[in-house]
């Protein structure tokens, strides 16, 4: 899985434990394990990690427990990264979350 790289030290603090996706369908599955990188195409990683649950959530519908799994304080919080991601935020956009932990 492909991450930005202010999240590498928030994944490998424990401290983001969830990352949302907009996929056509999931890539991943409950129980996979995935090597956590940031270069799409590189065979470099930075920690393997393991999904413990996978499930469909509005962007509206977050709250801010959410926001921390994600790493941050707040939803607020989290939209403003959210937007410099993906351009935009939609209340009503539909998601993938994925849940995961560091595999040691």
């Amino acid at each position: 899985m492909i991450f930005k790289p202010e999240h590498k030290k928030m994944i490998l603090d424990g401290n983001k434990t969830a990352t949302r996706r907009i996929w056509k369908k999931p890539m991943v599955k409950v129980g996979g394990v995935y090597k956590a990188k940031l270069k799409m195409l590189s065979t470099d990683y930075f920690a393997k990690i393991k999904v413990k649950k996978l499930y469909k959530q509005r962007l509206c519908d977050m709250t801010d427990k959410d926001a921390n799994k994600e790493g941050y304080d707040t939803v607020t919080a989290f939209k403003h990264i959210w937007i410099e991601i993906n351009s935009s935020w939609d209340d009503n956009c539909v998601v993938d979350v994925i849940e995961f932990e560091i595999i040691k």
